[in-house]
């Protein structure tokens, strides 16, 4: 449970809620997890703050909102939070077809225990990581080394790493295009930073210039997957708590 605590501590996150006892049980849940959020009583002043800020997670009592297709719509619609995860505050079965029907993520049903609030809340964390695990994209430097069909081997660097693929930069000696060539079949051995993990993995080239090209994974073997998941996501939460730390500066 240690990570996903670590992985809720930059989560911003928006509170529409006017039910006083249930606001006062989930800010508790909240705090536990670490998380300051920004709470309004009424769907206009959750509007505003959609069109104004960005969210990773929204969090909305079902009945607090005036017009349901309109306020979905705007958070559909959002450049800023049209990939938010959202949480429904239910209270009956025509609430819960509403929310599921609307697209929501996670539900939370009126009457909840604190215990249930938390495992929703921890769950709708996590899906943000998880997100934004996928689409991130690691600066890094990283020596490897590249095979393919025609040549056994040659260096290169990792100048990028995610779950998708890698960018690479090769070796002095093989910078004049020389080496590989879009669609080729590539097999990669490198050592993550800071692990003692060694990937081989396989993929194909998909741009090259004179010095560098972008290769996208094939299939990954179970083991390399994991590692390079728990990997990327120390590196997501890492940028979160450094994005967090310059917006308090900024703020202070």
């Amino acid at each position: 449970m240690e990570s996903s605590r670590k992985t809720t501590l930059e989560m911003h996150t928006l509170l529409l809620c006017g039910d006083g006892q249930f606001l006062g049980t989930t800010r508790g849940v909240l705090n536990q997890l670490q998380v300051t959020p920004k709470i309004v009583s009424g769907s206009d002043a959750a509007l505003a703050m959609i069109q104004a800020h960005e969210f990773d997670v929204i969090i909305v009592d079902w009945r607090e909102i005036d017009n349901l297709a309109d306020f979905l719509c705007a958070v559909h619609r959002s450049k800023l939070n049209q990939e938010c995860v959202l949480v429904a505050i239910v209270r009956d079965l025509l609430d819960l077809r509403q929310a599921f029907a609307a697209g929501v993520h996670f539900l939370i049903h009126k009457p909840a225990s604190v215990v249930q609030i938390e495992r929703c809340l921890r769950a709708a964390y996590c899906a943000t990581v998880a997100r934004r695990r996928k689409q991130h994209r690691e600066p890094v430097s990283i020596a490897a080394s590249v095979s393919t069909r025609t040549r056994p081997f040659a260096e290169a660097v990792v100048v990028n790493l995610s779950e998708g693929g890698v960018g690479l930069r090769m070796s002095d000696d093989d910078r004049e295009g020389a080496y590989v060539s879009v669609a080729e079949e590539v097999d990669l051995r490198f050592v993550l930073p800071d692990t003692d993990e060694m990937l081989q993995l396989s993929g194909t080239v998909v741009w090259t210039t004179s010095s560098h090209c972008g290769i996208r994974f094939g299939y990954i073997p179970e083991a390399e997957r994991l590692a390079l998941e728990g990997w990327l996501t120390v590196c997501v939460e890492r940028s979160l708590a450094e994005l967090c730390g310059r917006m308090r500066a900024v703020c202070a």
